[in-house]
């Protein structure tokens, strides 16, 4: 007489647990990647809010704005010269301090800024790199801002 089996084999229990197992792995790695991009996106919209303030600000008040960054041991600063506190100990409306740990600000044109005659600006540009990727913030001599992924900083500009 033939018994009939009920239940699953070792081997049938095992294939699903390696099938399990694979899929969460890919499924961590997708999900820590999106954290780095959306890390890296919320830091590029930050950087940007802080200069088109502090472009209205010159422009309404006719003063000039120019952009200091600072790099402490562990983190990085972006702030107006006009701003009292050079630390960065404190929140400001006139600085940024570094919101994300990976996501870091490595390149500044030199003299950025904004002045308040006319709403011009010192063209250049910030380069904002995380493991996520590159974006470029390029600032016109009109003080039009704009973001662009590093692989279309060409077209930006």
């Amino acid at each position: 007489m033939k018994k009939m089996q009920r239940g699953f084999s070792l081997m049938e229990v095992l294939l699903v647990m390696v099938i399990i197992v694979a899929l969460s792995a890919g499924g961590i790695y997708g999900w820590q990647k999106w954290q780095q991009q959306q890390r890296l996106w919320i830091t590029v919209q930050q950087v940007r809010n802080l200069l088109q303030q502090l472009r209205s600000d010159a422009n309404w008040k006719n003063i000039d704005h120019l952009l200091r960054l600072t790099h402490s041991d562990t983190r990085w600063c972006l702030s107006s010269r006009l701003a009292a506190d050079t630390q960065c100990a404190d929140a400001s409306r006139w600085q940024l301090a570094q919101p994300f740990a990976e996501v870091e600000l490595v390149e500044m044109t030199a003299g950025l800024g904004f002045y308040g005659i006319r709403n011009t600006a010192w063209p250049g540009h910030l380069v904002v790199r995380s493991p996520a990727g590159e974006w470029h913030i390029i600032l016109s001599a009109w003080g039009r801002i704009r973001t662009c992924k590093a692989s279309e900083a060409k077209k930006c500009s």
